[in-house]
């Protein structure tokens, strides 16, 4: 099946903020100051879009299937952050796909010479897809809980 990443649009907001199923997975994914429940009328305000460009993984009968950020954190630094995937799409290889198309769209957008993200050390799954992909844990910038991670673009 073919995959498209898209500028997230209005109408992804309800299900992307579906995916979230209580407080704490909403902190979790967004960080503070975003409300659970996320109402849709409140997604992109909530998310800074467009200033932090939001994108989404579609199938190709237009469903929406995971969500990712990016944005300049530093001259030729850009940072991804509030990646997820469906939970009923998860399993299939679409963190893959999703972080493939996210990645090259943030090299494409910006001057990033460098990538970076922020995994929860919980979460081994996508830890080890981010090294598969080339992310480097960079200890002295990590916490206890989260894991920062950057890779070079070239």
């Amino acid at each position: 099946m073919d995959h498209v990443l898209q500028p997230v649009q209005p109408s992804h907001f309800a299900v992307i903020a579906g995916w979230l199923d209580s407080p704490a997975a909403t902190l979790r994914w967004a960080g503070p100051g975003v409300p659970f429940p996320l109402p849709a009328d409140a997604f992109a305000a909530a998310l800074a879009l467009p200033a932090r460009p939001g994108w989404a993984l579609l199938d190709g009968e237009g469903t929406c299937l995971g969500f990712g950020q990016y944005w300049q954190t530093a001259s030729g630094s850009t940072h991804l952050g509030r990646i997820i995937v469906s939970p009923q799409a998860r399993g299939r290889g679409l963190g893959r796909i999703l972080m493939t198309a996210l990645c090259a769209e943030a090299v494409r957008h910006t001057d990033a010479v460098q990538l970076t993200l922020k995994v929860y050390r919980d979460n081994p799954t996508a830890v080890a897809l981010y090294r598969d992909l080339g992310f480097v844990d960079i200890e002295d910038a990590s916490t206890p809980e989260l894991l920062f991670m950057a890779r070079g673009t070239a």
